[in-house]
């Protein structure tokens, strides 16, 4: 009966929580179809509009993924910014969730594709008569933001949480370098290959491509990875010219802090933000183990977001005059 009243308490207190976050559904028009996005705010409307764009892969505009991922921390982060007297606009890219593409189309989306979508989403916010603009990318979505940014679209200020500040080739090496080294050898040198022949624009056949990696580097992804690899995120970052806030964590297993700092170091106005705790889903952990993350962290949805991570950004996003 205890464990009842607990868990009815906890339902009240989640209702009480989402009744004052205002939701809706909205469809944004593309040249390619349409972009399933929500729309949050709360009772008093906000005239500043904060864009979550979500990372790497399948994950939608919630923070979940079918690849093990369940963590709602995209759906966490909006709420508690709602609550601070923002709008939050999250959605799913394209080709995710349900902002779907036929399928033979998929081979086809690179990198830019994903761009031109945040800078649509921006003009539909600015039609919507929000007069401030903030974009928000996690891990990816924040070098979608920096190349946003570098096209002279009008935002009013950048967030970027866990970002990479190295050239998308190095980012995964070094994480594979992480999960392969010293046991995997072989398979970490057939991985540096394929990565040098992507950096320099060409593509790698998928029977020469190991099974272990042909899930990241099968051909229907190549042309994606060949276009994310031509950007340098600290030459993008020394172009933005908006007010800039850059989150890491300190116990990140994915973008390590250090990608932080040389984004800073390369645009010293920038904000910068360590969470000594969090980890690339913005959730704290105190250890920086991998497999101990993936099953303790990663399909947490319980967990709650690193305490300090929602004032530093409503702050940042305060300041912006």
């Amino acid at each position: 009966m205890k464990r009842l009243t607990i868990l009815v308490a906890l339902l009240l207190s989640s209702t009480m929580l989402f009744a004052q976050v205002a939701e809706t559904e909205v469809t944004i028009k593309c040249d390619w179809g349409t972009l399933s996005a929500t729309l949050a705010q709360g009772e008093a409307h906000s005239d500043t509009a904060i864009v979550i764009v979500a990372g790497s892969g399948p994950t939608d505009r919630n923070g979940n993924s079918a690849l093990n991922l369940n963590t709602y921390c995209y759906k966490l982060l909006s709420d508690a910014l709602v609550a601070d007297g923002y709008a939050v606009l999250r959605y799913d890219k394209r080709a995710i969730g349900q902002s779907a593409i036929p399928m033979e189309q998929i081979p086809n989306l690179v990198f830019d594709d994903y761009v031109d979508d945040v800078e649509v989403v921006v003009d539909y916010l600015r039609g919507e008569g929000f007069k401030r603009v903030v974009v928000a990318g996690h891990s990816e979505g924040g070098l979608i933001a920096l190349v946003l940014a570098n096209r002279g679209v009008e935002v009013d200020g950048l967030v970027l949480l866990a970002a990479p500040g190295y050239a998308m080739d190095e980012i995964l090496r070094t994480q594979l370098r992480a999960q392969l080294m010293p046991q995997y050898m072989a398979l970490m040198l057939q991985a540096d290959v394929i990565l040098r022949s992507l950096k320099a624009g060409k593509t790698y056949p998928d029977d020469k491509i190991s099974k272990e990696l042909v899930s990241l580097f099968h051909s229907s992804v190549q042309p994606f990875l060949i276009n994310c690899m031509q950007y340098d995120p600290q030459q993008l970052a020394k172009g933005v010219e908006c007010p800039m806030l850059v989150v890491c964590g300190g116990n990140d297993i994915q973008v390590s802090r250090d990608n932080g700092e040389v984004i800073v170091k390369a645009q010293p106005k920038a904000e910068f933000v360590v969470f000594e705790n969090m980890t690339h889903v913005l959730k704290d952990w105190a250890s920086d183990d991998r497999i101990d993350q993936l099953v303790n962290v990663y399909v947490n949805s319980y967990l709650p977001l690193t305490e300090g991570l929602v004032a530093a950004i409503s702050q940042f996003v305060e300041n912006i005059k």
